[in-house]
């Protein structure tokens, strides 16, 4: 699997790092931390691992800077490390649903190519081998998915790859627990306190001590760090993924986005796995500020999702005409202003890192985030420049609420009406 380089450091043996948050990042956290030479590592979760939006993830990797998402030379470095580290897993030989299938971003119209799909093949972040393809290419590369008479063109990215969350977490759980790292599932964190030589960490099973604190919790980052003072601007949005009955999909079919329809579809296990962001609702419009730690089951929105999108799509997508739905699940992802990712020491503190503000790219960044975030903690010098992802880059007191971040999202997002350009885990 992909580590980190170089020896570990003298003290990491003895220095205690308390990981809070078992989704994809804070797993990725807690395997780099050991693999950098830390042996007391604990990591501390509400539920169990991937219980809760790490779960939900759709579960696709892609080069998100080349025209989607404004992450820069940086954000490409994460994104091919997690493509580099999730085949490395499937290297060891153990089922993760692997897929190097590509991701194909398709428009339905001349003005959808323009607007969505000309940025992609002219990013100077797109890989040499990206394909411009036109309506017949694509029906021929996806084999009946897709109907070619229904769409305009694409861009095709051939490095793109698909995989199982639960399953990929599930792996990096038994490495971290194999090199000695310490899971306290069950246990929710009501608060920290950096005391400057150690940090207090406080649950419903009582109070612990660690060194270093790396806060991985997602949508729950803010609850865990009110007793530092400092919040996060993570505007939390509910999201909704529905897998069909068996459709004897190939398993050599690639990722699909198309914006104008605000839309991602993928085989998983042979059955369609999709998503649309017509139906994201901000968690901030239920008027309950505490969301429980887990996965939500709003039924009403996933059945309106599928009532309202499903006749669209069968037109473009046959193998959905007469599907059902087999299971859905929800997360809870957030997204910051500027679409932009978050790690770096909290402000005013020397012990506690925080990592977040997914922008429903979670999986993508997790495994370089994760690396990020242990070297952060440990005092190493990062892989990649975190000056773009600093914490402070906004300040304390810049977003009074989540409807105020929603309305400074870039328009392309579209969060801020209650729905989302596309689901890019």
């Amino acid at each position: 699997m992909a580590t980190t380089t170089g020896s570990a450091e003298v003290g990491f043996a003895g220095k205690r790092i308390a990981v809070i948050g078992a989704g994809i990042i804070g797993c990725s956290t807690a395997f780099h931390l050991l693999k950098a030479g830390a042996r007391q590592v604990t990591v501390i979760e509400a539920r169990e691992p991937a219980a809760a939006t790490t779960g939900a993830g759709a579960g696709f990797v892609s080069h998100w800077s080349a025209g989607m998402f404004p992450l820069g030379e940086e954000g490409l470095q994460l994104q091919q490390y997690g493509l580099d580290f999730y085949r490395a897993i499937h290297d060891l030989g153990v089922e993760i649903g692997y897929r190097p299938n590509g991701t194909l971003m398709m428009a339905l119209t001349e003005a959808g190519r323009e607007r969505f799909v000309r940025p992609v093949l002219d990013s100077p972040y797109a890989p040499a081998e990206m394909q411009d393809l036109s309506a017949k290419q694509i029906g021929e590369k996806t084999r009946g998915l897709i109907d070619a008479s229904q769409v305009h063109s694409g861009a095709f990215n051939p490095h793109g790859i698909q995989l199982d969350t639960r399953l990929a977490t599930g792996v990096m759980v038994d490495e971290i627990v194999r090199m000695g790292g310490v899971f306290r599932n069950g246990t929710a964190v009501t608060g920290i306190h950096d005391a400057g030589s150690h940090v207090k960490i406080e649950t419903d099973k009582g109070e612990f001590e660690a060194d270093g604190v790396v806060v991985a919790a997602g949508a729950w980052n803010n609850e865990v760090l009110k007793g530092l003072g400092w919040r996060l601007p993570l505007l939390r949005v509910m999201a909704t993924r529905i897998v069909t009955d068996g459709r004897g999909l190939p398993s050599t079919l690639p990722t699909v986005q198309c914006r104008e329809l605000r839309l991602w579809l993928r085989e998983s296990f042979g059955a369609v796995m999709w998503g649309t962001g017509r139906h994201y609702q901000p968690y901030y419009k239920s008027g309950d500020d505490w969301i429980e730690p887990g996965q939500p089951r709003n039924v009403d929105l996933m059945q309106a999702m599928d009532d309202d999108e499903l006749a669209r799509l069968q037109k473009i997508f046959p193998p959905l005409r007469g599907s059902k739905v087999s299971s859905w699940a929800q997360g809870v992802p957030c997204y910051t202003p500027d679409s932009g990712l978050i790690v770096g020491h909290v402000p005013g503190t020397t012990n506690v890192v925080a990592v977040g503000g997914d922008n429903e790219t979670g999986v993508s960044h997790g495994p370089g985030l994760g690396r990020l975030s242990a070297e952060l903690i440990l005092g190493q010098k990062p892989f990649v420049d975190t000056t773009r992802f600093r914490l402070d880059r906004f300040a304390r007191d810049a977003y009074a609420s989540e409807a105020e971040i929603a309305a400074a999202l870039p328009a392309w997002n579209g969060v801020h009406e209650a729905r989302s350009v596309s689901q890019l885990q």
